[in-house]
């Protein structure tokens, strides 16, 4: 027992030695992290110390920087700008010299001013011209007709209207196309000045009720523009009215008293009713009148009261017109040149015998057994359609139609009837003959045609047909065949038929085409071994050049293929 408590006392002594070194360490340790915390306090310290000298240097720093960017700015500026003045004055004269030096600069002042005729007459404007450089500005004023279009207008929906910045007393103007917008009596001014005494192109565009206060267009300028003394120098003018209701007068009357003594020009359109007839009866008055367009309704007070002896040109309204109206207007222009949209079924029965001694191209669709009622002698190119119901229903052989100077005929049918009209038409000079008949039982007439050297034959017809064609144009040397049936079999009956019946095509045929760019044959290329062998025999017979040519199109493609057999 003594042992084992001496044993427990040694190892109690023991552990109170371990309980005070291990407080002695823990005292030390202590010590040890509180000298460690004054040191990193110390330390932060010095670094937030040296962190804040560091952010007042680089704000300094910073400052220095901007002030030598500022310095070095001001200084570069300095020295800078007399480098960058001479440098644009130099670009300035490298340009001018350049402009100097150009081709066009060459050009004679007189070639330049048909240059600039030419630009205008496109329907372009004039104030382009004066914006490209001194010398064509100075040109392009001294030129009277470029400056001869004069628009008045209250219609703003113009889409093609452009605003130019000229400078100077002009300011800025608006055009359009070749016309130049006048709103003011000040711009009327401006545009007469430079106009000299060039004959003026007038173009009145109204819309809305005369006399309203929206209407924008006062009667001042229209005074000072159609009145006295400026009416003397116009010669065309384009009057183009909508939106006006009656009885409110077109503010126009005024001028129903003012001579046009140059006038030449008229063309009118209207949209609406409430415009003024006395003005323009005023301006058919004109001697000097020649050429008139309608594109609207002509009023029965202008075909009765007017005399157009002086109406050289004249533009119906398309579709709009009716054959008892042109039967009216044709016994007062029998000197006419030009007539164009002639309507249907003219001339008629109601037609008087009319003698139109200078009229050289017409296009009529009517009746055939009414052509007779007028009298052609100088006409040379003649386009004819008939109507199946016109065909059908005359039965009555008409009188002969008498075409001394005619050189080409193109005529259209729609039924096999119309026929029995070509005999009666006599062409002696007869050059080119063109028909489109849309009958596959049309018949060729008994009928020749030696004076004929090039025949096109189209529609939907057989090949008895064609060959009776062939047969009425001995003398012919070009032939072209353009079928509305294209289809193969169609084709090659054609060809096979001209082929086996060869002494039927006139002799002194040098060319043949089958199909046309606007009317090919849609199909494979027909029978191309006939065609050599049709070409062979030709040469055979005779020494004389000859060809087929062949146009196909594909349903693929919309190209044409051309195929030459010779």
């Amino acid at each position: 027992m003594s042992k084992i408590k001496l044993i427990i006392s040694q190892r109690v002594q023991e552990c109170v030695q371990i309980e005070e070194e291990i407080k002695q360490r823990s005292d030390f340790i202590q010590s040890c992290v509180e000298d460690l915390e004054e040191i990193e306090k110390q330390e932060m310290t010095v670094i937030d110390a040296r962190i804040a000298a560091l952010i007042q240097e680089r704000e300094e720093a910073n400052e220095r920087n901007t002030q030598y960017k500022n310095e070095v700015r001001n200084l570069g500026e300095s020295w800078l700008s007399p480098l960058k003045e001479r440098k644009e004055r130099l670009e300035r004269l490298n340009m001018l010299q350049r402009s100097l030096t150009a081709p066009v600069t060459k050009l004679p002042v007189e070639l330049l001013r048909d240059i600039f005729n030419f630009y205008v007459d496109m329907d372009e404007a004039p104030w382009l011209l004066v914006l490209v450089c001194s010398t064509w500005r100075r040109i392009a004023f001294s030129i009277p007709k470029l400056w001869r279009y004069v628009l008045v207008t209250n219609n703003t929906t113009l889409t093609t209207q452009q605003e130019w910045d000229i400078g100077g007393d002009l300011g800025k103007i608006t055009s359009s196309g070749q016309y130049t917008r006048c709103a003011t009596e000040a711009e009327l001014v401006q545009v007469l000045a430079l106009s000299g005494t060039a004959l003026l192109h007038v173009s009145l565009n109204l819309y809305g009720r005369a006399g309203d206060e929206d209407q924008g267009v006062g009667n001042d300028l229209l005074c000072q523009l159609l009145g006295p003394p400026t009416s003397s120098r116009i010669g065309d003018i384009k009057i183009e009215l909508g939106g006006f209701r009656e009885p409110q007068p077109l503010p126009l009357s005024c001028y129903m008293e003012t001579p046009y003594p140059r006038l030449r020009s008229l063309t009118f359109s209207k949209n609406g009713s409430g415009w003024d007839t006395k003005f323009i009866l005023n301006l058919l008055s004109s001697t000097e009148l020649r050429t008139i367009t309608f594109h609207s309704s002509v009023p029965s007070e202008i075909t009765t009261s007017s005399d157009w002896a002086s109406v050289r040109h004249l533009t119906l309204p398309s579709g709009r017109l009716a054959p008892s109206v042109l039967n009216e207007i044709c016994t007062k222009v029998q000197n006419i040149q030009t007539l164009k949209h002639i309507p249907q079924n003219w001339p008629n029965e109601s037609t008087p015998g009319i003698t139109f001694k200078f009229l050289t191209k017409l296009e009529l669709q009517c009746d055939p057994s009414q052509l007779h009622r007028i009298n052609l002698p100088s006409l040379v190119k003649l386009k004819l359609s008939s109507l199946r119901e016109w065909a059908d229903s005359t039965t009555v052989v008409h009188p002969s139609w008498n075409l001394p100077a005619l050189l080409k005929f193109c005529g259209t049918f729609s039924s096999s009837g119309v026929a029995k009209y070509l005999p009666s038409i006599k062409i002696p000079k007869l050059e080119t003959l063109s028909l489109v008949i849309h009958s596959y039982s049309a018949t060729f007439p008994s009928v020749t045609y030696s004076t004929v050297r090039s025949v096109e034959l189209g529609g939907s017809v057989s090949s008895s047909y064609l060959l009776g064609a062939l047969s009425a144009v001995p003398n012919a040397l070009k032939v072209i065949f353009s079928p509305t049936r294209s289809h193969r079999l169609y084709v090659q009956a054609i060809l096979a038929r001209l082929i086996y019946t060869a002494d039927l095509i006139p002799p002194m045929v040098s060319e043949m085409h089958f199909g046309t760019q606007k009317t090919p044959l849609t199909s494979k290329r027909p029978y191309p071994s006939l065609c050599r062998r049709y070409v062979a025999d030709r040469k055979a017979a005779s020494d004389q050049s000859f060809k087929i040519m062949v146009i196909t199109s594909s349903r693929r493609s919309s190209d044409s293929l051309v195929e030459t057999f010779s």
